[in-house]
């Protein structure tokens, strides 16, 4: 009901009356949060999360970091992270086919991740698809920006042998490079789930003047093969 105002026709009490809702809904408006902000409060606790996640993976807790990983991709359908991570998950329970799916799936959402190549290379090369693991290996290693920085996403380090003239002088990354890496990734899963370990004669036979050790200490079980896997973060 409008308000009597004395000395105002009814025309000038409406006018009043908007006026004073306008006056209102602005105010509300200004009060009204930030439409962004639950977004990026949501993606802040999903990358706390998938952390989580990494973090139980290394501590040898598989089970419950592949619960971590799955709420992640049923909340995020498609998220990279989840995806990769949880191909590592079974690559290191001896899983190749199911980790290569992960790794296709994540590729798929973005496929410049330079680590997801390498790790799609890793269990090639457990299967024994020697010749797709080197295609995959390379495409990784180019877009981690050389063999140094390819070997740094899995954990690894490269110890040359060869003399200093020669090795600057190569521009390209040979096959043998790519293959020494490969077997280096693959040795790092515990032999207990290598089946298919080398399975490439070109991989098992290949000599060269590089070798790849740990970055870090490393052992036989399975939290140190995860060391040894490129882990989206």
């Amino acid at each position: 009901m409008i308000p009597k105002i004395p000395g105002r026709p009814r025309v000038a009490r409406l006018q009043i009356v908007l006026l004073c809702m306008l006056v209102a809904a602005a105010s509300s408006h200004g009060a009204t949060p930030d439409p962004g902000a639950p977004v990026r409060e949501s993606a802040a606790r999903h990358a706390d999360k998938n952390e989580y996640g990494v973090a139980l993976a290394m501590g040898g807790e598989t089970a419950r970091a592949e619960s971590v990983f799955v709420s992640l991709l049923s909340n995020v359908s498609g998220d990279q992270r989840a995806l990769n991570n949880l191909g590592n998950l079974h690559l290191i329970q001896g899983e190749y086919g199911v980790s290569l799916a992960f790794y296709d799936r994540a590729l798929r959402r973005d496929s410049t991740e330079a680590g997801v190549h390498l790790n799609r290379a890793t269990a090639l090369v457990l299967m024994g698809d020697a010749e797709r693991a080197e295609q995959s290996a390379a495409i990784g290693v180019r877009l981690a920006g050389g063999m140094d920085k390819a070997g740094a996403l899995l954990g690894l380090k490269i110890e040359r042998s060869a003399e200093p003239s020669k090795a600057a002088g190569q521009s390209l990354v040979s096959k043998e490079e790519i293959r020494a890496l490969l077997r280096s990734a693959a040795a790092a899963v515990p032999r207990d789930t290598t089946a298919a370990v080398g399975g490439g004669a070109g991989l098992r036979a290949v000599k060269t003047a590089s070798t790849w050790r740990s970055a870090g200490p490393r052992g036989a079980d399975r939290s140190d093969a995860a060391s040894l896997l490129y882990w989206k973060r």
